[in-house]
Formats: C-alpha cells, structure tokens, sequence
C-alpha cells in the first residue's frame, strides 16, 4: 500500500458533528412516523390496540432518543 492509498482518517470532532446529523435526521423520521400515526388514528383504521402498541412505541422511541441526544451531548463536553 503506497502512502496515497492510506485509509482516510476522520477526526472526533468530525464524528461528532455527524453524529448530531444522525439525530437530526432521526428525529425528522420519528415526526414522519407520528404524524402518520396521527392520521391513521383520525381515519379510524386503527383499532384500540394498535393504537396503545403505537403510543407505547412512540413513547419508547422518544426515550431512545433523549437517551442518545444526551450521549452525543456528553460527548461534546468531553472534548478538549
């Protein structure tokens, strides 16, 4: 392997950054996923056990992600 063919090296504040892109993108996801759930809701093509299975869903998907905003955040208080 010559020294042009070396693996690229991406920094940690670069890691950082795309990670706070990831959230972003999960996030917009997640208000996708909802309002989809909002409206199958309103049409009344949900019985009521779905609808708690979806809440239930929503709800824990939501903690996930607090859970990897706050770990992203720690992150970048770590930095130097």
């Amino acid at each position: 392997m010559s020294t042009t063919d070396s693996p690229v090296r991406i920094s940690a504040d670069s890691g950082r950054g795309l990670g706070q892109v990831v959230v972003a993108v999960l996030e917009i996801l997640r208000d996708l996923m909802e309002r989809q759930a909002i409206r199958r809701m309103e049409s009344g093509s949900l019985n009521p056990d779905e609808v708690e299975r979806l809440g239930l869903a929503l709800i824990a998907l939501d903690r996930q992600f607090a859970e990897l905003r706050e770990t992203i955040n720690m992150e970048r208080n770590l930095s130097p």
